[in-house]
């Protein structure tokens, strides 16, 4: 992979290059357009919280960007530095930077209402009923394709990410928000098919990264960016970006809520610690082994915690505990940031040929901490009752409004007559949504136009608020 290609500023949509403004950039065009504000009042870990300390998608985005940029910047330097590549000698930081920035905003930009909860509901809801759903006498499970269904089983935020960006109207025009391919490839952590997940999937990717709908629009940023089917090497920063947020930031969004306090994160990072140390209490040689020296240096950031929590309960300070944890998650993420810059630029060569495995905290310090936190967030945070009485109700809602939408959808633009209601239905959903559908099934077969009328309404239900989703479900169900 070569950077004048991987950092290629044309867009997807060529035919409207030449009437695009010269001076508009992709991060205007993303900081100005409706699905970014959603984003404020979608779940980034609590759905439909009322504290407005609490992060959201939003203010959770905004910090992935800053510290894609960031790492973004860092990286430049030391490629620049270490002479890597001859493509650095003649080429500004912000070209390269500036891509994570704006990849950072719109990461999370197709998760539906309800967090990763959301994501769960939906593809449960198509496990559980599409084999239910008819178009005249046939079951739609057996118009569509083998690869549309599983689109819809493994119905994934990322791969909803890039259909959005790609083919919401924007300011009227139906190509989406036309961003850079760079910024598109960037975004895509997981670059293959539902259908090759099981089939063809040699790096053993978990997700999806794009729908059957989007697979011309994948064909076109593999072709502009030079990728060969591989993940733009910016996206592994970007994925240590997000790793770096939220795994930090979950833990002080749990303390304000009352799920964590400082006991039951240090209890957690000191039974790790002792863990580690037990499992990698070899000597070799001459000294003590790699293992060893891992495993101090991740007591040392452990530590850090007991003097920081030190540190606030000497000074007096008004809430000790929460503090502590704040300077904490600034010293980590330092650590973090070090860890990942040093881990890309190591790996250069692997990444650019495709064959690096694995994330930019694998074998670190970092990633030793990373684990830690993700332990005791899947013990405390994620299972805690005050998240799952909203997610249980996040997923009636969901559940009910593809109950609702989805017959109604199937018959939509057909000669199959509806019922009333479902004509009333359709009604409900927003025409922003409707000409979507229209502009992308003209000229389709049957298959497809009955595969994006499916997704017509995985869009609009998508692109909901946690608070338009509940009050909707409210107005329809009582």
């Amino acid at each position: 992979m070569e950077w004048e290609k991987l950092l290629s500023s044309e867009r997807f949509a060529a035919s409207r290059q030449d009437r695009e403004d010269p001076c508009r950039s992709d991060y205007d065009t993303i900081i100005c357009s409706t699905l970014f504000r959603r984003l404020q009042d979608k779940a980034q870990v609590f759905p439909l919280e009322e504290d407005d300390y609490v992060r959201t998608r939003l203010t959770h985005s905004l910090e992935v960007s800053a510290i894609g940029k960031k790492l973004g910047e860092a990286v430049f330097r030391r490629l620049k530095a270490g002479k890597k590549d001859p493509w650095f000698e003649c080429h500004w930081e912000k070209e390269f930077s500036d891509v994570l920035l704006c990849a950072g905003l719109v990461h999370d930009i197709g998760n539906p209402p309800f967090g990763h909860f959301g994501e769960y509901a939906m593809r449960e809801w198509f496990q559980a009923n599409l084999n239910s759903l008819t178009l005249g006498e046939k079951r739609v499970a057996e118009l569509l394709s083998w690869g549309q269904i599983q689109d819809l089983y493994h119905f994934e935020g990322n791969a909803q990410s890039l259909r959005l960006l790609s083919k919401t109207p924007y300011l009227g025009k139906m190509e989406g928000f036309n961003l850079s391919c760079s910024v598109l490839a960037s975004i895509m952590k997981y670059p293959i098919s539902s259908e090759d997940l099981s089939d063809s999937n040699p790096r053993r990717y978990k997700k999806m990264g794009y729908n059957c709908a989007e697979r011309e629009l994948f064909s076109r940023i593999n072709e502009v960016t030079g990728l060969e089917g591989c993940r733009h090497p910016l996206s592994y920063l970007l994925e240590a970006a997000d790793d770096m947020a939220y795994r930090t930031s979950d833990l002080e969004d749990a303390m304000v809520k009352k799920v964590l306090s400082l006991s039951k994160i240090t209890e957690a990072l000191h039974r790790y610690e002792e863990e580690l140390k037990g499992r990698e209490r070899t000597v070799i040689a001459g000294g003590a082994s790699r293992g060893s020296e891992m495993a101090e240096q991740v007591s040392r950031c452990i530590g850090k915690l007991d003097e920081l929590y030190g540190e606030e309960l000497k000074a007096g300070g008004r809430k000790p505990e929460l503090t502590a944890v704040q300077r904490w998650n600034q010293y980590m993420q330092k650590v973090m940031a070090e860890d990942a810059v040093d881990r890309f630029v190591d790996n250069y060569s692997q990444i650019m040929d495709g064959s690096f495995a694995g994330d930019l905290f694998e074998g670190t310090v970092s990633g030793h901490i990373v684990t830690a936190i993700a332990r005791l967030s899947e013990e405390r945070i994620y299972t805690s009752s005050v998240k799952i009485k909203t997610e249980l109700f996040g997923r009636r809602v969901i559940d009910s409004l593809l109950s609702q939408f989805m017959p109604a959808a199937v018959k939509y633009d057909t000669q199959e007559p509806q019922t009333f209601i479902e004509r009333r239905t359709m009604d409900i959903i927003s025409g922003f949504y409707k000409s979507m559908y229209h502009a992308e099934a003209a000229g389709k077969s049957g298959r497809e136009r009955l595969y994006l009328r499916i997704l017509m309404v995985t869009d609009y239900i998508s692109g909901m608020t946690d608070s338009y989703a509940r009050r909707l479900y409210k107005e329809l169900f009582g």
